[in-house]
């Protein structure tokens, strides 16, 4: 399987410059014979907390449009991020795939909104998790502030060999990112694929760091500075391979974890 990671230089709020951006991205993915690419988190607004300019109806969503004609045209897999208005009123914050046909065949909501910022006061956490399937392959979504919390990634990777987490992490913290997906992986035995943002957003600057980790921890691929597309081929046996090798989930304890919880 061929991932590619769209590390971009998201516009603040200009959906239509950045579509523009994607799907300049997309192409060459496609070029290269990717099977899915993974854009950063809110992939055409930015980390926006202006929910009334960004936020699009789950049934009426501009991007989830724009990223499902490309990926029929391209015949290929698409996750991309979005503020999403709920049928239930809530607004969330979405990692969105789609299949080769434009399909939705994932919506995961973000459960852990970032607290230490303010993404909590405008977007409801999520609460539940995600599975899908790519060609035979199970993958999972989750997104950026998530990586912190390695309960959800036990669950998920129970099927899962394939992690795909759009962030926009900053610099000031990136030394974290680069530590806890590497974590994330080996004690999840699953590929973890990453993809950040680059330039400056408000108070903060990006410094992107996307990357594919394998379930050993070894980085296959990475980018760090540059808005640029990376593509790198993985083989999910290898997952399968670690996993028979040293069986780490067997000796899972959940039942003792359950009651300090």
């Amino acid at each position: 399987m061929k991932i590619s990671l769209a590390q971009t230089n998201i516009i603040w709020e200009d959906k239509k410059a950045n579509e523009t951006k994607a799907a300049e991205m997309i192409e060459k993915a496609a070029s290269e014979g990717s099977d899915l690419i993974v854009f950063p988190e809110m992939s055409l607004t930015g980390f926006s907390m202006n929910i009334d300019v960004i936020s699009e109806y789950e049934n009426d969503s501009e991007t989830t449009r724009f990223f499902s004609e490309q990926a029929k045209k391209h015949h290929m897999y698409i996750t991309f991020g979005a503020a999403i208005s709920c049928p239930d009123g809530a607004i969330r914050n979405q990692a969105i795939t789609v299949d080769r046909n434009g399909a939705v065949i994932s919506r995961y909501s973000k459960i852990h909104p970032y607290s230490h910022g303010v993404e909590g006061k405008y977007f409801t956490g999520g609460d539940s998790v995600s599975w899908f399937d790519i060609d035979g392959v199970t993958a999972s979504p989750l997104i950026c502030y998530d990586v912190r919390f390695p309960e959800i990634f036990q669950i998920v990777s129970k099927k899962s060999r394939l992690i795909v987490i759009p962030v926009c992490w900053p610099l000031q913290r990136v030394h974290h990112l680069d530590i806890l997906l590497r974590a994330r992986a080996i004690e999840n035995q699953s590929f973890i694929a990453a993809a950040n943002r680059t330039g400056h957003e408000m108070k903060y600057d990006y410094t992107g760091h996307s990357q594919i980790v394998g379930p050993r921890g070894d980085v296959l691929t990475e980018i760090r500075e540059d808005e640029a597309l990376i593509t790198a081929e993985i083989d999910l046996s290898e997952a399968d391979d670690f996993r028979r090798e040293y069986q780490l989930k067997r000796d899972r304890r959940p039942d003792i974890y359950k009651k300090y919880m």
